[in-house]
């Protein structure tokens, strides 16, 4: 049986690029005798993505090349953490907060950190799931708190706990009220919340699909494409 292995702590991507999206299958149109034309198709299709690495050495080299060679070729898939970089700003996510704190952490109210010495750290707020879906539906409810009215065309988002997916807004049909592509990878209760940093379950494309090229003073040009894992599969084929 496959397992699934964790993205590199530290490991960031300067550039993404989504290879697939939906398709269509039993596309078509029919005709009826007063000349109307309906036009119908089935979305369906995993995404795919290749994303690329600034320059590294060291110890994060080490861990990216382990990473690689750890997925042998696609037989084991990996957690891929998803952060929007076009993502609702910190209003629109429902956050009190600056750029510099958000990056930097902040004091309590007593002016004093943790007792280790660092700040506490803002994290995006969930919401709750306002009906169920079943899995494959490609329509969603969710909480009129924080983002759960404000999202719109073009949004990422993502559920939990215990759901590998990552979801795009195709269509805003009411507030809270959303369709999306792709269709559920799980089913979905009122006891689950959606996040603003989803996690996907991806594997390589093929055995060839990452490289690791090291130059005398950088590694550099490296990129990987990989593919998404259903949420199902992972618990059947990848849980070693």
């Amino acid at each position: 049986m496959g397992r699934l292995v964790s993205w590199p702590v530290g490991l960031r991507a300067n550039f993404r690029e989504p290879l697939s999206g939906p398709r269509a299958v039993s596309g078509g149109a029919t005709q009826s005798i007063g000349n109307f034309v309906q036009t119908f198709a089935s979305p369906f299709g995993l995404w795919r993505w290749r994303f690329s690495f600034p320059s590294i050495r060291g110890a994060m080299f080490r861990r990216y090349r382990g990473w690689v060679t750890a997925q042998h070729g696609g037989a084991n898939a990996t957690r891929v953490p998803f952060c929007d970089w076009d993502g609702l700003n910190f209003a629109e996510r429902g956050i009190e907060t600056t750029s510099a704190q958000w990056r930097q952490g902040q004091v309590w109210s007593n002016g004093q950190p943790w007792s280790n010495g660092q700040n506490w750290h803002s994290s995006n707020p969930v919401v709750a799931v306002a009906a169920a879906a079943a899995l494959d539906h490609t329509e969603i409810k969710l909480a009129d708190s924080f983002w759960g009215n404000g999202l719109d065309v073009g949004d990422f988002f993502g559920f939990f706990p215990f759901h590998f997916g990552l979801y795009m807004v195709t269509e805003r049909i009411d507030a809270g009220h959303y369709r999306i592509w792709p269709p559920l990878r799980n089913a979905i209760a009122t006891t689950d919340f959606a996040t603003l940093n989803p996690v996907m379950a991806m594997r390589l494309e093929s055995e060839d699909a990452a490289n690791a090229p090291r130059g005398a003073a950088f590694a550099e040009g490296l990129s990987v494409t990989l593919v998404e894992t259903l949420d199902y599969d992972v618990r059947d084929y990848f849980a070693d």
